[in-house]
């Protein structure tokens, strides 16, 4: 299963890229990378590639002292001899070994947090207090959280997630003990929660990697023998393991804190208010640097997956639209500054607005450095800058009007439309920071109608997020089935063929799933030679030392710890054979056990395996590389569906926003995209320019959001007649778009139609200046332009995805 925060570094990456008007270079996640020995070879030959040589002294002007030495002198004897030799040998290893754990910091500290806590929490229970089933639960606990989930954040934020998960994992521990009672209430159990804790991902990337460790809370207590009598010992374990980790996690070489997320929305806020400083002349060279690396550092490939708004509280709902508003200022404003010459002088209504987004931008700022809760009206103000807006956005509106008979192409108007743009980004991003502090008043300003999430309650956002993806054409969904379909098979094969260590089944159901059958086969293959390399040491080890536990005391921290580092370094084979051989240095300790256990360990993971084979095979098998084009045509038909929404709502003032339904088709496109990529295939064919279609999908989104509570209304028949032939037209275009990717390109698609300008200026002559109703007109022909201006880019962006196909 992929993680849900690996994939909402993609899926932000789009998000924040929409309204840019032209798809942002991605940066696709993959499952993994090339192994230890092949990145050792790509950087033997890219250093070849450099031409450097490792000789120091071979482009120094300097002679060698091997150089012009006699051939038949012959090479120079080690000093020292042998023994010599093999001390620079060894101490070479070892400073090596040091520059390549210093490199993979957080794996090698990850690991020594784990083994402390899972030792000390053993040694404790085992030998201080004599508890045996308190040391299983309490070292497993800290393994599962520790190792099997993937919680990601600073040592602060990952003691707190642990710490969190208590109640959730005390309710699983009970339950599986309770539900242990018969195979069937077991089975039944592991397939509900398996479901549930899977799906539960969809809410945060902190849960999502917490996920894993908390199904093998349950899988531990639900087999034989059926004990309630030894709960108490198993939730004091479990207790125990997760405060041990907490521990660890904050104060055993501790992963370092990030920047807070409000920090980096601020930097970009800063950079936006440098850039609108900039009123003409040259190039702000710096000042667009710093524009450009203050949004790039709001992608969410260069932000923690912990610090990501991702959630679906309140608070990073308005996160994420501040997140969108910043970064798609900062692309309006570029675009501005580029697109004007070196000696541009800009004209006084765009020095006005220009002023204004600077202003607004800076409040944003320094409210968002200062973090305090602001009650309603306080924060940045995006009064004076929609008080200036609007005049410029209408007779901007009229004076475009005039030069459309001469510019059919929209050159003129989407050049004027930039800083117009800029402003409606720089006001959103001053209401969002409000909202996040706290200010859910935005609702009442002039552009609070994009804020109808405001006064939601938390029970209600949550419920949104959780039934989004309750359909079976989400990827989500489709891995949280298969997962529960696999554990509660295992589940019940391990009970009925009454398996010694059962479990042992069904973490290898869990832990080798995929989803793909591909990915699965290749999970498995390597799952098995590593298990059995590992069960062939552990088999000797039991052998040679027999019922000896302080042998198996010494050992277990030394084997844990290499265990640790070399799984996540060197691969799922590696994993496997070391977990193997910690499972038997373990058991060892608890019960009697004898060589047995090794072979035991390698058949329970071979049924595992081809439990999460079929499982694979039977559910979904080619994971998202189908669902990929079915998300994204049910996408194309959610934005025709926008398009006519917000075109009805603009010329007719019927109707209701929809923005739950554009936003659901985003988010399940967004989702299967970012798990295709994180899929390994055989062959990669050529696919259509996906965050295109993303960002159109986007950009239909904040049309529906935004345009509706415009001032102004169109009120000549005429007018709104060609605005909805127009919006008739670029719809049937995302549809017919969208029965091409439902047939897979069976049905022809042609370039979508440019919009009929001649045909709106029959329709919509200038408006003359002594015109009694001028005011009145203007804001029309404001709104009429910025629908125009909206269908043009979604029309853009549907020629963008033509010309990729």
């Amino acid at each position: 299963m992929v993680p849900v925060f690996l994939r909402e570094v993609f899926l932000f990456d789009v998000r924040g890229a929409s309204g840019s008007g032209a798809a942002v270079p991605q940066e696709p996640l993959r499952a993994g990378g090339p192994g230890p020995a092949g990145g050792r070879l790509l950087d033997a030959t890219a250093g070849r590639r450099r031409g450097a040589d490792p000789d120091p002294l071979a482009n120094s002007g300097e002679v060698s002292p091997l150089q012009g030495a006699s051939p038949r002198s012959g090479p120079r004897r080690s000093a020292g001899g042998p023994a010599g030799a093999v001390l620079r040998r060894l101490r070479y290893l070892l400073e090596h070994g040091r520059h390549g754990l210093r490199g993979h910091r957080s794996v090698v500290g990850n690991a020594v947090r784990v083994t402390v806590g899972s030792c000390v929490a053993f040694y404790l229970c085992r030998y201080a207090l004599g508890l045996t089933v308190m040391s299983v639960y309490a070292t497993f606990t800290v393994v599962a959280l520790g190792v099997l989930a993937r919680i990601p954040g600073s040592g602060r934020q990952r003691a707190a997630t642990v710490l969190t998960a208590i109640p959730a994992g005390l309710a699983l521990v009970t339950l599986g003990t309770l539900l242990a009672v018969q195979t069937w209430a077991a089975v039944l159990g592991m397939l509900v929660i398996g479901f549930v804790v899977a799906y539960a991902g969809t809410t945060g990337p902190r849960i999502a990697g917490a996920a894993p460790g908390m199904q093998l809370l349950y899988i531990l207590p639900c087999f034989p023998p059926y004990a309630p009598d030894a709960l108490g010992q198993r939730l004091s374990g479990f207790l125990l393991g997760a405060v041990l980790l907490a521990l660890a996690q904050r104060f055993v070489l501790p992963e370092p804190d990030t920047p807070p997320f409000c920090r980096l929305l601020a930097d970009a806020a800063d950079a936006a208010a440098d850039l609108a400083d900039h009123h003409g002349g040259p190039l702000p060279v710096e000042a667009l640097a710093r524009a450009h690396r203050t949004g790039d550092a709001l992608r969410p490939s260069r932000v923690p997956p912990a610090d990501l708004p991702a959630s679906p509280s309140l608070t990073h709902k308005a996160m994420a639209h501040a997140t969108e508003g910043v970064r798609t200022l900062l692309a309006r404003l570029e675009a501005l500054h580029t697109a004007a010459g070196p000696h541009d002088v800009y004209h006084p209504e765009t020095v006005v607005l220009l002023q204004g987004i600077s202003a607004a931008a800076r409040e944003a700022a320094d409210a968002l450095r200062r973090g305090k809760r602001l009650l309603p009206g306080e924060g940045p103000s995006a009064a004076a800058l929609q008080s200036e807006l609007n005049p410029v956005r209408a007779h901007r509106a009229v004076d475009t009007l005039e030069r459309l008979s001469a510019d059919d192409r929209l050159v003129y108007l989407r050049r004027r439309s930039q800083v117009v743009q800029a402003a409606d980004c720089a006001v959103v991003l001053a209401l969002a920071t409000r909202l996040l502090l706290g200010d859910r008043s935005v609702e009442r300003s002039p552009a609070g109608h994009a804020f109808a999430y405001a006064q939601s309650h938390a029970h209600q956002l949550w419920w949104q997020r959780l039934t989004t993806h309750l359909t079976p054409r989400s990827v989500i969904f489709q891995n949280a089935c298969r997962f529960a379909l696999g554990l509660a098979t295992a589940r019940a094969i391990a009970g009925l063929l009454d398996l010694q260590h059962g479990f042992w089944v069904l973490l290898a159901t869990l832990t080798l799933t995929r989803t793909t059958t591909l990915e699965t086969w290749s999970a498995v293959r390597q799952a098995l030679s590593g298990t059995l390399v590992g069960a062939v040491l552990a088999g000797g080890l039991l052998a040679l030392v027999h019922d000896r536990d302080t042998v198996y005391a010494v050992v277990l921290p030394v084997v844990m710890l290499v265990a640790f580092i070399l799984g996540p370094l060197r691969g799922l084979a590696w994993a496997q054979g070391g977990f193997t051989l910690v499972v038997a240095t373990l058991f060892a300790q608890v019960s009697p056990v004898t060589w047995q256990l090794a072979p035991v360990r390698l058949v329970d993971v071979l049924v595992g395996s081809l439990i999460g084979l079929a499982c694979g095979l039977v559910a979904w098998p080619r994971g998202a590389g189908r669902e990929v084009r079915r998300s994204m045509a049910g996408l194309c038909s959610a934005i025709a569906d926008a398009i006519g929404h917000t075109t009805a709502r603009v010329v007719e003032r019927s109707g209701s926003t929809d923005i739950f339904t554009i936003n659901r088709a985003l988010t399940l496109a967004q989702e299967s995209l970012a798990q295709y990529h994180c899929e390994l295939r055989e062959e990669t064919a050529r696919q259509p320019d996906w965050p295109a279609l993303l960002v159109a999908g986007s950009d239909a989104r904040r049309g529906e959001r935004l345009l509706p509570g415009r001032p102004g209304r169109i009120t000549a028949h005429e007018v709104g007649a060609w605005l909805r032939h127009a919006a008739d037209r670029t719809a049937a275009d995302y549809r017919s778009l969208a029965r091409h990717l439902r047939t897979d390109g069976e049905v022809a698609w042609d370039e979508a139609r440019p919009l009929d300008i001649r045909a709106l200026l029959a329709v919509a002559p200038a408006i003359a200046r002594e015109s009694p109703d001028r005011d009145t007109r203007a804001l029309a022909a404001a709104l009429l332009l910025d629908s125009v201006i909206w269908l043009d880019g979604l029309t853009a962006d549907l020629n963008r995805i033509h010309k990729e196909m």
